[in-house]
Formats: structure tokens, C-alpha cells, sequence
């Protein structure tokens, strides 16, 4: 289905990609006081309409996938708070999902969209070690992971498990141009938010056609750089850290001093934070170069700077 049949629909929409700066974006939004964004981070309803936002394979993160909305009254209705403030929805599945561009486009033609890009192998390293923090990664390394992706994929896992699949952004780039006049999408880089987050600022400011204000206060959000270690039994911290029926009994009966001596003794010692190695970033790099050329024509950005 890509006709949605919504009364109204937020005025602006961050489609992603994601570990690319969403995160501080939203957070940069929701400081504007002519801005409104839902409680819930990603609504993802663009993505998910109608269907199970649960993988069919593979661990995922139930927090994420209980706040997605799949049906258009609730995503209404968590823009009820709104009043006259303009309305934005920050979902990154939104530039993988392949209907997401054109649902938005049926719902509202004149949105403002807003797509922000990240070296795709960085990316994609990025979105690794996020799954080993919150330990949703069974394979110990990032080649173990890469190379069970396509597999992985095809039999249901979770979007977020696409580590280099996604960072190929030629094809989601095109699916908003072919359904919005260029003018209606904005293209910033997270390396540029990074480096110059005030021209970054005022450029989404101007393009969402919010009233000038100044630049929130930017602490860095999201990030996995600081990550002293990673849990070595992955399959048991996930076990134990996701809410579930077993953990809700075990609250109940074990004081919360005996739990933690428990989880400690069962995860046992953390194991140091991957690294990047030189090898696969250039196997990475060498794979994405072809369309380097063709995004830099769609998005008027100079990508040079990327590995």
C-alpha cells in the first residue's frame, strides 16, 4: 500500500540515514519553540504501516520496535500535543524503507525533508558497534558480521543489521526525487555537523522555515566512541537487559542487590570494543567508491573527505 490516508501529517520529516546524525538533530528540534516532536523518537510509521514492525529472525530491540507506529489514528494522536507549533517526525528507517518515500509524498506533497549522509563505512561501523554495546550482535567481529549480512537479510532480521547494505544511498536518494521537487529535500553531512554545527543549524532552520534562533547547546548524543568495553556473552546480557516475562518474575522475587552480584557473575568479564581494521575499511571503501560520482550529482555534496 503507498497511498496513506492520514487528516493531516507532520509538516517536516529527518529521514535518515541512521548513525548519521539524527540523534542530534532531533535533539537540536526539539529546543525550537515553534517546533513539535512526539515523545516518541522514531514513529517510523511511514515504514511500517499496517504491518509487524517485529523482525522475523534474529535479536532486535524491543524498546525500538514497541514505539514504532503502525497505524494512522495512533500516529495522529501522538501529535495531538502540537497546538500551532509545526510539526517534524525524526525516523531514519524512513531512507531504507522502500514505500517511505512515497507514503510521505501521498500524504503530504509539500514536505520538507531533510536526509543526512555519513561515510558509508563508518556508518556502517558505527551501526556494529551499537549493536555490540546494546548487545543485539551475536558474531564477535565485524567481518564475522559483514559477512553473514546478506543471509541475515533475506531470512527477516532487523534493518539495523544491514551494516554495509545500507550505506549503498544512491537508489534511497533517488526514491525521494523521484516524488518531491529538489528544493523540498535538504542534504547535510554528519562530518559537517560535526565540524560546523551553527552553519549546519541555520541551514535546517532556513530550509524547515522555522524563525531564526540560536544554536542549542550541542552535546554529543548517541555515540559509541567512549565504550570502555563490550559485553563477551552477548546472548546472556541481551537475556538479561531486555524486558521480558523472566525478568519481570525475577524483579519480583530477588532483592535488586542479589540481581546485580547475579547479572555481574553471569555476563561475566567485558571483552575490549572492536576496532576498525585497516583491511575491511579499505575492502568497504573500494565498494562504494563507483557511486561516489553519482551521489555527489544527487545531493549537490562534496564528498571527497569521505575514506
Amino acid at each position: 500500500m503507498i497511498h496513506t490516508q492520514l487528516q493531516s501529517a507532520p509538516h517536516f520529516y529527518i529521514v535518515g540515514a541512521a548513525k548519521a546524525g539524527t540523534t542530534a538533530v532531533w535533539t537540536w528540534l526539539q529546543s525550537h519553540p515553534d517546533v513539535f516532536l512526539p515523545d516518541v523518537k522514531e514513529p517510523g510509521f511511514f515504514a511500517f504501516e499496517g504491518e509487524n514492525a517485529t523482525p522475523h529472525n534474529g535479536p532486535y530491540d524491543p524498546n525500538y520496535v514497541s514505539e514504532v507506529t503502525t497505524d494512522a489514528q495512533t500516529y495522529q494522536d501522538i501529535y495531538s500535543g502540537a497546538g500551532d507549533r509545526i510539526c517534524g517526525d525524526v525516523s531514519p528507517v524512513y531512507l531504507i524503507a522502500e514505500h517511505a518515500a512515497a507514503r510521505i509524498a501521498a500524504a503530504r506533497p509539500d514536505a520538507r525533508v531533510v536526509i543526512l549522509l555519513r561515510d558509508p563505512v563508518k556508518r556502517a561501523f558505527s551501526q556494529y558497534l551499537h549493536h555490540v554495546r546494546d548487545c543485539l550482535e551475536p558474531s564477535m567481529t565485524f567481518e564475522a558480521a559483514l559477512d553473514a549480512e546478506n543471509e541475515r537479510l533475506a531470512q527477516g532480521w532487523s534493518w539495523g543489521h544491514g551494516y554495509a547494505t545500507h550505506g549503498h544511498y544512491a537508489r534511497q536518494i533517488e526514491r525521494y526525487l523521484d516524488v518531491f521537487p529538489r528544493e523540498q529535500i535538504l542534504f547535510l553531512t554528519h562530518e559537517d555537523s560535526q565540524s560546523d554545527p551553527e552553519k549546519c543549524w541555520h541551514l535546517l532552520c532556513d530550509h524547515l522555515q522555522l524563525a531564526a534562533c540560536p544554536m542549542p547547546n550541542n552535546e554529543r548524543v548517541n555515540e559509541t566512541a567512549n565504550l570502555s568495553s563490550v559485553s563477551s556473552r552477548a546472548g546472556i546480557s541481551r537475556a538479561l537487559r531486555h524486558p521480558g516475562a523472566i525478568q519481570t518474575a525475577v524483579k519480583r522475587m530477588i532483592p535488586k542487590f542479589v540481581r546485580s552480584r547475579l547479572r555481574k557473575t553471569l555476563e561475566g568479564a567485558g571483552r575490549p570494543v572492536p576496532q576498525l581494521r585497516t583491511g575491511t575499511r579499505a575492502k568497504l571503501s573500494k565498494q562504494y567508491m563507483p557511486e561516489r560520482s553519482t551521489l555527489e550529482k544527487l545531493t549537490g555534496l562534496s564528498l571527497g573527505h569521505w575514506t
